[in-house]
């Protein structure tokens, strides 16, 4: 259980690494040459992916996730809750009596990690933790990647207007559209249906000078309706990295089912006295602490 969550944590810190603060001027360099006819094309085309967004404030779901990686085939019972810009909250659970095993908060100011077999928590600022610091994390790119959308450094939410900041190869052959975005050691690609103009896949590329270049593939399927409109139930990440000197990979699959769009939880996270906290340095080693 201890590895499987350690995994999930490392696999989502690296989603959100592509969001460098220092690139977060939105600005791009066109990489594919078209036609006015082909821009209004892309235009109207970007506009319904963008217009895919759901409108619900809040998604919770039961979960199954599974790990796969270093010769490991792991499953277990969890459950998923997102509330917009506000948390995307992971929680595993033992089998059949569903009590939490672990927990893993993210929110626009903090992380938390909860060990509840150990009775051990982190909790720090993105700041405070050195690993999330250098790649510059931010909870809205990470939030888009489990929300199905696109995304830009540095951006809360896309308004019609930035859309022109991202390529898209609306005259390329097949049943799906490419749609880029790239800015100094940032590559982002989506694979779209040309169809529904719903993402079905998402890579990211980063280069950093502390952890060489990572690298994200996020797979979506099984959509089903949510407040009308379109949200893949089945998702599937695979990571690749280098942290502390040592490569890290993984795949990650998360089934979700019976989606709510209910409001009657509560995104705080309170612990007794009998947790102990765990320094903010010491987070990657527990991350990486397989055992």
């Amino acid at each position: 259980m201890k590895r499987l969550l350690s995994i999930i944590a490392i696999a989502i810190l690296l989603a959100s690494c592509a969001s460098k603060k220092t690139v977060s001027d939105g600005s791009s360099t066109p990489s594919i040459s078209i036609t006015k006819t082909q821009k209004a094309e892309q235009t109207e085309f970007l506009h319904r992916i963008n217009n895919n967004h759901i409108s619900a404030t809040n998604i919770v779901a039961s979960a199954d996730f599974r790990l796969t990686g270093k010769g490991k085939d792991i499953s277990c019972d969890g459950k998923l809750s997102m509330r917009r810009d506000a948390i995307i909250r992971l929680q595993l659970l033992l089998p059949i009596i569903r009590t939490e095993i672990a927990r893993i908060d993210f929110t626009p100011e903090y992380v938390l990690l909860v060990d509840r077999y150990h009775k051990e928590y982190i909790k720090a600022s993105y700041k405070e933790v050195s690993f999330l610091a250098d790649n510059g994390i931010s909870f809205y790119s990470l939030q888009s990647l489990f929300w199905n959308e696109l995304f830009l450094p540095g951006q809360k939410n896309i308004a019609d207007n930035q859309l022109k900041q991202f390529d898209c190869d609306i005259a390329s052959v097949g049943t799906t559209v490419p749609v880029e975005f790239h800015n100094k050691a940032i590559d982002y690609q989506w694979t779209v249906n040309r169809a529904t103009a719903l993402i079905e896949k998402a890579i990211v590329s980063y280069k950093s000078q502390q952890h060489g270049t990572s690298s994200l593939t996020w797979n979506y399927a099984n959509f089903k309706s949510i407040s009308g409109k379109s949200f893949p139930l089945t998702q599937q990440f695979a990571v690749q990295t280098n942290i502390g000197g040592k490569a890290q990979s993984a795949q990650i699959s998360v089934k979700m089912s019976s989606p709510k769009t209910t409001s009657d939880w509560d995104i705080e996270t309170n612990l007794s006295s009998k947790y102990k906290k765990i320094e903010a340095q010491d987070i990657l080693k527990k991350l990486l602490s397989i055992q």
